[in-house]
């Protein structure tokens, strides 16, 4: 049996980006700096896919390496949810599960346009 393919929405892929850009390229569970162009560095959606209504908020998203670190996170679901919400604390992470049980459907064509000024403000020198 193969992986199956996921097919990543314009949307996804600039959020991606985005986010990665906005947190400088550093898994937040080992540190680790990467280049931009980095395949070894994803942005792990603590809600998963079904959860469209929190699908792009970034309170549900950390930056990791996607191995060792987010590969160990998918296996040692345990152990993400007490990182998870040991970093956010235990208020912030009870709100982010209550979002992501909400019924929401997003609009692709609105975050592409959203994420694209974002990331042209992260690159516009102040």
């Amino acid at each position: 049996m193969g992986r199956f393919s996921i097919t990543r929405r314009p949307s996804d892929i600039l959020y991606s980006k985005y986010l990665r850009k906005l947190r400088n390229y550093i898994c937040e569970k080992c540190g680790a700096k990467h280049e931009p162009n980095s395949k070894n560095l994803g942005v792990s959606h603590f809600w998963g896919r079904a959860k469209e209504s929190v699908r792009h908020d970034e309170e549900n998203c950390e930056i990791l390496c996607n191995w060792p670190c987010h590969e160990y996170f998918e296996t040692h679901r345990t152990e993400y949810e007490h990182w998870k919400e040991q970093r956010m604390g235990t208020k912030a992470y009870n709100l982010l599960k209550f979002r992501a049980h909400q019924l929401g459907k997003r609009d692709d064509k609105l975050i592409v346009m959203f994420y694209k000024q974002k990331l042209k403000e992260l690159s516009t020198p102040l």
